[in-house]
């Protein structure tokens, strides 16, 4: 017996249903007599031994005639049986049966000449029917009243079947044999149960359960009266198997090894930068449209962050910008905390540390741009940043770069177009062809590091050629998609 106290809800009120009883000899039609009570639930409760030895079950076979799809054409009309209601009646001239039976006649008289209980004869120039067996006509009548019933109830219980308690045996078993003759209905066995309860059973408490502590149960004091529900926290918690990566992680993990493959090394960066390093050291002029709030998330809480410590590099980066662009450049505006707009920030950064070395470097990672939501745009996004610093580095050479990357991914189509950047020139963006909406689809942007951005960084000695590519972008086109609401949300449609 288990322990009552472990009981859920349904199972208390099971339980309460069964102390009403002593015997229930059909549990099919019990639960049909409580309709919150579920068979499947019931049988498995009660099979699993939970009640012993209160409850002892006892299976049992119930027979059932169902109507076939040849019966159920039928709409519960027996051929012959109106005819043969008519007859009886002493309706007996064909012209009015035809008029009143209309196309039903020929069906109705086949069937009853069939059977030898009719035929069809000149009297006076007249021609009527004679009832050839007046007992084939009753018993067809008869049979007409069972189908009718066993038609409105789509399932009638087997007379046959010696447990059946309905008392449904109005139909004799040569009734339901002529019936399964005709096509019309088939038998098939239900399984059911008998239920014999003891007396035990009314002794054992369970009263309703409290699954959930309320505040009105905590004010009014009455989670002191009521059960509340336990937890075994002694129970074996089974291992469950980890999630798998998304399409995106998948995607990543995969540009991940083709940038490793190409020698090179990974690079990281902040998601709250401040705008020093994700405008001011890419030579972005202060009053740049993309600084506007309608393009970049500033953030209200830091307002600010800390400037590099490098004195020496804020007096370079001032000096670039007021010589380049006019006006004055201001501490205020460049310790503006924001989300990241690109990876670029990393690589500002990265040149800074490296001070003129040469070197190769690769980022993935999430930006943030105050973009509109579209078909190709999201506000949060992953971009592919990459950076190479070296001599001789030239137009030639960063598309080859990409070019090679491309490849691997299996990309064909892509296009080259010149555009223009703060930090770079010459400048390219960089166009994939995209299967479903037979388009190119602007994957990235690239281009050489103006000379500008580089020497405050002390990288001016070097060539430098760098991108950043859409990973969204990417991912829409090796996998085919239409949307890119379709790999990110909570709703992802892409299989």
């Amino acid at each position: 017996m288990q322990d009552p106290s472990l009981l859920t809800g349904k199972q208390r009120q099971l339980v309460q249903f069964l102390q009403t009883q002593s015997q229930i000899s059909s549990l099919q039609e019990f639960c049909q007599q409580h309709p919150e009570l579920d068979f499947n639930f019931v049988k498995g409760f009660l099979l699993s031994g939970a009640l012993d030895p209160h409850v002892e079950l006892q299976e049992r076979t119930q027979g059932q005639w169902v109507l076939t799809s040849k019966g159920q054409h039928l709409n519960g009309q027996i051929p012959g049986a109106i005819l043969a209601e008519k007859l009886m009646q002493g309706l007996v001239q064909v012209e009015p049966l035809q008029a009143e039976l209309g196309s039903d006649f020929s069906l109705n008289y086949g069937a009853l000449r069939k059977e030898n209980a009719v035929d069809m004869v000149m009297q006076d120039d007249t021609r009527i029917i004679t009832i050839l067996d007046p007992t084939i006509l009753q018993t067809l009548q008869q049979r007409q009243r069972q189908f009718s019933k066993i038609f409105s109830d789509a399932i009638a219980t087997d007379p046959t079947d010696p447990t059946d308690t309905t008392g449904a045996t109005a139909t004799t078993n040569a009734d339901w044999q002529w019936f399964e003759e005709q096509g019309w209905v088939e038998r098939q066995s239900g399984q059911d149960y008998q239920v014999a309860i003891a007396p035990t059973l009314q002794t054992l408490s369970v009263p309703p359960l409290v699954t959930t502590l309320t505040s009105d149960l905590l004010i009014s004091g009455k989670w002191q009266e009521v059960e509340l529900k336990p937890y075994n926290i002694q129970d074996h918690v089974p291992d469950v198997a980890y999630g798998r990566p998304t399409i995106l992680s998948q995607c990543i993990q995969r540009l991940r090894e083709i940038f490793l493959g190409m020698g090179f090394n990974e690079m990281s960066g902040y998601l709250v930068e401040s705008a020093f390093w994700n405008f001011d050291a890419l030579f972005t002029p202060q009053d740049h449209p993309a600084r506007e709030v309608q393009d970049t998330f500033y953030l209200a809480n830091p307002r600010t962050v800390p400037l590099p410590s490098d004195l020496n590099l804020r007096e370079q980066v001032k000096q670039v910008h007021e010589q380049n662009y006019g006006g004055t450049w201001t501490e205020a505006e460049a310790s503006k905390a924001i989300l990241r707009a690109h990876t670029t920030t990393s690589t500002a950064r990265k040149l800074h540390q490296l001070q003129g070395q040469s070197g190769k470097y690769f980022s993935i990672d999430k930006v943030f741009r105050n973009e509109t939501v579209d078909r190709t745009h999201l506000a949060e996004f992953h971009q592919i940043e990459g950076v190479v610093i070296g001599e001789l580095l030239s137009v030639r050479t960063l598309m080859g770069y990409l070019n090679y990357f491309y490849q691997q991914l299996g990309f064909q189509k892509l296009k080259f177009k010149p555009t223009y950047n703060p930090y770079t020139e010459p400048s390219l963006e960089i166009y994939a062809y995209h299967p479903p909406s037979h388009k190119y689809l602007e994957v990235g942007n690239s281009g050489l590091f103006r000379p500008e951005m580089l020497a405050p960084l002390n990288c001016d000695r070097k060539s430098t050629i760098a991108w950043g590519l859409g990973l969204e972008r990417i991912a829409m086109i090796l996998y085919d998609v239409e949307e890119l609401s379709d790999l990110v949300g909570s709703e992802i449609k892409f299989l």
